[in-house]
Order: C-alpha cells, then structure tokens, then sequence
C-alpha cells in the first residue's frame, strides 16, 4: 500500500512574520503626533469662542454699532454654539442680552435675538431681571418673557389660534406714601380658555413705579 508524506519546510512554518522594529516604531510615533493634534484642535475652538465672546461684549459695551458686526463674528461658530453663547451668563455674571437691555441698546438686544430660536430657562430668567431693573413691562411683552407663568395656556393659545393676551401698565404718582398703579388687562378668547383651563393666569412688570 502506498502511502504519502507531507516534508514540513522550515521555511513556510510562518506565514505572517511580525513586523519589524521600524514598522512598529512608525506606527507608535504615528499615534504620538495623533494625540497632539486632538489638543490644538480643542484649544483653537476654546480660543475661537473667546474671540467671539470679545466680539460680543465690544458690540454690548461699545456705542458704534453696525449689525453686520454681528454677522460676521456669528460666521465664526457652529450656529447653536453661537446661540448658547449669547445665553451664558459671561459678562460680569449676565448675560449679553441683559446688558443689551440695561444700556438701552434695543437694536442690539433684537439682533442678538435673531440667532437664538427659544431663550434658555437661565437666559429668560436675566431677561425677566434686566427688565424689571428698567422698569420696562413693554419689553417684557415683547419678548414673551409672561408666558411663562403658565406653559399650558400657552400651548392651549397656540391651538386656538389665540394672540397673545394685552396688558398695559400705567403709572401714576404717590397717593398718602402708596403708589397707585392701574393697568389695562385683556383676555383673548376668554371664555373658551377658561373653560378649558378653569383658571388664567398673567405676569406684567409693576416694579420701581
């Protein structure tokens, strides 16, 4: 009978050899040079935000303003980046928009708001603080910053269709010690929403008269 043999060769018993030392060397030094890479990029975007910020508190504080400024240094950052920038409290512990609010740079404070689509709760809240501090309910309505006291009216108004409810503060003197103060307050599709809701709630700015 016959029979076969396999001869073993030495020299095919390892099909896949190990690199070699410079093989290794060279990919080791590769992910070296990696790592740094990873740092610069984060420090350019950090110093790219600090830029911005710069940018921001120049526009805030300066008095020649042009609304393209803004544009252009907005161009600089992710849009929501931009966005969330504007609503941190990073000059002197508040934000840009309340001090956009408290210098009375109105034109300012209604270019800021164009890249920001819904106030954060921390932005909304220095808001509400900027314009009690100026004693500016108008502005108050303006920004919508009342229809917080109440989210689901809100949401009801926006199925109904309903605007937005009108309410006007009027000043007047002392009286014996006491201020007086009227205002003008009208519901919109007031008897449906307090149907639906069993009670209505508003927010206006009294404060400082």
């Amino acid at each position: 009978m016959a029979t076969k043999s396999k001869v073993f060769d030495d020299s095919t018993s390892v099909s896949n050899p190990p690199p070699s030392y410079d093989s290794i060397s060279t990919s080791v030094s590769d992910v070296v040079r990696y790592k740094p890479s990873v740092f610069s990029f984060l420090k350019s975007k950090e110093k790219r935000r600090a830029t911005v910020l710069s940018g921001i508190r120049e526009i805030v504080s300066s008095p020649d303003f042009t609304p393209s400024s803004v544009g252009s240094i907005a161009a600089t950052l992710p849009a929501a980046e931009f966005s969330d920038l504007l609503q941190q409290r990073n000059i002197e512990d508040h934000t840009a928009l309340y001090w956009a609010i408290v210098k009375k740079r109105r034109e300012v404070l209604w270019v800021f708001t164009k890249f920001i689509s819904e106030f954060s709760p921390a932005c909304s809240s220095d808001l509400r603080l900027a314009c009690m501090t100026m004693n500016d309910n108008d502005l108050f309505m303006q920004l919508n910053l009342g229809d917080n006291v109440n989210p689901k009216d809100k949401s009801l108004r926006r199925i109904l269709g309903c605007p937005r409810d009108e309410i006007q503060v009027f000043q007047h003197e002392l009286v014996e010690n006491r201020r007086i103060v009227y205002f003008k307050l009208v519901f919109k599709m007031f008897q449906t929403r307090l149907r639906i809701m069993q009670e209505l709630a508003v927010e206006f700015i009294a404060q400082g008269m």
